[in-house]
């Protein structure tokens, strides 16, 4: 018997030795070919463009380097999408388009990670474009992307990263940042408005909510788990005001939402990744009231 247990004791080390063997050569296969970034870790930002009003729009972003790679510059694009319709003559719609370049002597380099510190103001905004408070004066939206250029010639944007790095809980790096222009509120369609959420991992929000606010009443809605549900709230009549913030959760690049006004349009489809403490409903469109 105890020759036995010996035996199977011998058996099982040699298994052990050999999974183990497996394991390392698959965790270096892994290492080998799993291709690590850069990223631009957003730190803070401002993205509020209210019409008629002095705007200041400003990211701040580490560049934090997983292989000691150097970057050679970052570009920043600007684009406008005009709420207007695509044949309406008077639709000042801006393809994107360069608007700054900075090299890594342009950062603040003074931390332990060099910090890109991005700003225009309404009036650069303008001028770049050629374009006035008149032009957009029925709103629209302004969407600023960053490419991270590495000295090795590849590119790091928006379109190539995945879910954890840009909207994860550490990293939170997307390369694009949106913001609707501000107008000032008109009084919203009463009735029963409806959420439509969705999670791509299929677990739920992760703590991230809707705060939903009628005129100074705050409800909040999250998803619990799985990766869609519905929710609703009522607006009643003579309601003034009717506010939507995205508050972040863990993976926010899991996050999709739509919400429908009691008239039936769709005021927003946001995400994934949708934007953090600002005003997501578009009050220059009009179309979330009667």
């Amino acid at each position: 018997m105890k020759t036995l247990i010996k035996q199977i004791s011998i058996i099982t080390v040699l298994a052990f030795l050999v999974g183990c063997s497996d394991t390392e050569k698959v965790t270096e296969v892994l290492q080998e070919t799993t291709e690590r970034g850069t990223v631009l870790k957003t730190i803070e930002t401002n993205l509020e463009f209210e019409v008629g009003e002095d705007n200041l729009i400003s990211v701040s972003a580490e560049v934090i380097d997983q292989r000691g790679q150097d970057f050679e510059k970052i570009d920043v694009f600007l684009s406008f999408t005009d709420n207007r319709d695509a044949s309406d003559p008077d639709n000042v719609t801006q393809d994107e388009t360069l608007f700054e370049t900075f090299s890594p002597a342009d950062l603040d380099n003074s931390s332990e990670y060099p910090v890109l510190n991005f700003d225009f103001t309404g009036d650069e905004f303008d001028d770049f474009f050629g374009i006035n408070d008149t032009d957009y004066a029925l709103g629209g939206r302004i969407n600023i992307r960053m490419e991270l250029v590495m000295n090795d010639g590849r590119v790091f944007t928006s379109t190539n990263v995945n879910a954890v790095v840009s909207g994860g809980g550490f990293y939170r790096s997307p390369f694009q940042y949106s913001m609707n222009l501000i107008c000032q509120p008109a009084q919203p369609v009463p009735g029963t408005w409806v959420i439509d959420q969705q999670d791509s991992f299929g677990d739920g929000w992760n703590g991230a909510e809707l705060i939903v606010t009628v005129d100074g009443v705050e409800t909040r809605f999250g998803l619990d788990d799985g990766g869609s549900g519905t929710a609703s709230f009522i607006v009643p009549p003579d309601t003034d005001v009717v506010s939507v913030v995205f508050s972040s959760g863990d993976f926010d690049g899991e996050v999709s939402f739509q919400v429908r006004a009691a008239n039936g349009n769709t005021v927003i489809d946001a995400g994934p990744g949708p934007l953090v403490d600002t005003e997501l409903i578009d009050y220059c469109r009009l179309d979330y009231r009667l």
